[in-house]
């Protein structure tokens, strides 16, 4: 069974920093909402459009981008307010760049990269984050009628996180501690999750300064599987702990959606609960293989393993992957390598 992915966009206004819906079209792979936020949220199914280049691209800061250094762990256990603007400096991409939103409202495009803590040969509880900045906003082809995001690798993007960023690039930030959603307002028939995901928003510097060796995935336990999706108050510090970190799953099977491993929007449902999505690397205007939705056509299988991002998308917490190929085993059936080279580093 194939499923189509469709626009799913409620209506949730939720004030000055509102919620960027997650949502993609299997045609164009947009990512839409109907109001603006601060990330968190969103398709990283980057859409195709064009635009012009309204910032910098990991070129340096701006005027008034400087803020006293902080770490990683600083910013994840609270020692570093939400609201303030700090340099992080050192720290390791985990991811490529995607699209996190895209406002219908205020027309914003939003990109983000995940990062860990610098020298790391394993992830840990504090250790990772999401950066987000934004970009050029999103306009209207010459001859269409729907607005679209530009198109990572092909038109000017805008934002400052290098479009070429890679697992392993070292960044020096300048960015703004958030937590989003903040207040947290899900409701039926979403999940009534209460927690937001800390994040380092509105960054205005991501400079490629160096090489390092990403950390390997932490594998947590049963104990810590379980609350990946809980949206319990009570297990705010495990999500506070575990955002944005890259972890691992060993030995699950799944629960297969009408009979298919994958289901809507690309996401594969564990056996013990978890959902995995492909937000980062799914791109429906792209022709390489890479970004097209994981393959698995055994109902019955059991992976090995399952590396994702810890990660709040809209109101439920569960893992996105940034590779289908190195990030599962056994990996895509489409694979043709143990990694994909997405098409912006071609």
């Amino acid at each position: 069974m194939l499923f189509f992915r469709a626009y799913l966009v409620p209506l949730l206004g939720l004030g000055l920093f509102t919620a960027a819906v997650a949502c993609r079209s299997n045609s164009d792979g947009d990512s839409t909402s109907d109001d603006d936020g601060p990330g968190g949220s969103g398709s990283g199914a980057n859409n195709a459009g064009g635009g012009q280049n309204t910032g910098g691209n990991g070129e340096g800061g701006i005027a008034g981008c400087e803020g006293p250094e902080a770490t990683v762990q600083e910013i994840t256990t609270g020692a570093v307010g939400q609201g303030a603007k700090v340099s992080v400096n050192g720290v390791v991409a985990m991811s490529h760049k995607w699209l996190v939103s895209h406002s219908k409202t205020s027309h914003n495009c939003l990109w983000g990269v995940f990062v860990s803590a610098p020298g790391l040969t394993e992830t840990a509880p504090n250790t990772g984050m999401l950066v987000l900045s934004y970009g050029t906003k999103a306009s209207i082809p010459e001859g269409q009628t729907e607005e679209y995001c530009p198109r990572l690798g092909q038109d000017p993007v805008g934002d400052r996180i290098p479009d070429n960023v890679k697992p392993g690039d070292v960044l020096d930030l300048v960015g703004v501690v958030d937590r989003f959603p903040d207040p947290p307002m899900c409701t039926a028939p979403d999940p009534a999750n209460k927690i937001g995901m800390l994040q380092l928003n509105q960054v205005c510097k991501a400079d490629l300064v160096g090489q390092a060796t990403p950390p390997t995935p932490k594998t947590l336990s049963a104990a810590e599987i379980a609350k990946i999706s809980s949206v319990d108050e009570a297990d705010n510090g495990f999500h506070d702990q575990w955002g944005g970190v890259k972890v691992r799953i060993e030995d699950v099977g799944v629960t297969p959606e009408a009979g298919e491993v994958v289901g809507m929007y690309g996401i594969i449902h564990l056996a013990n609960g978890v959902e995995v999505g492909d937000k980062l690397y799914y791109r429906g205007y792209s022709n390489n293989v890479c970004h097209e939705g994981p393959v698995f056509s055994d109902p019955t299988m059991t992976f090995d393993r399952v590396d994702g991002f810890h990660y709040l998308n809209w109101c439920t917490w569960g893992l996105q992957t940034n590779d289908k190929c190195a990030d599962f085993a056994p990996r895509s059936e489409d694979c043709t390598a143990d990694e994909c080279t997405p098409d912006f580093l071609q």
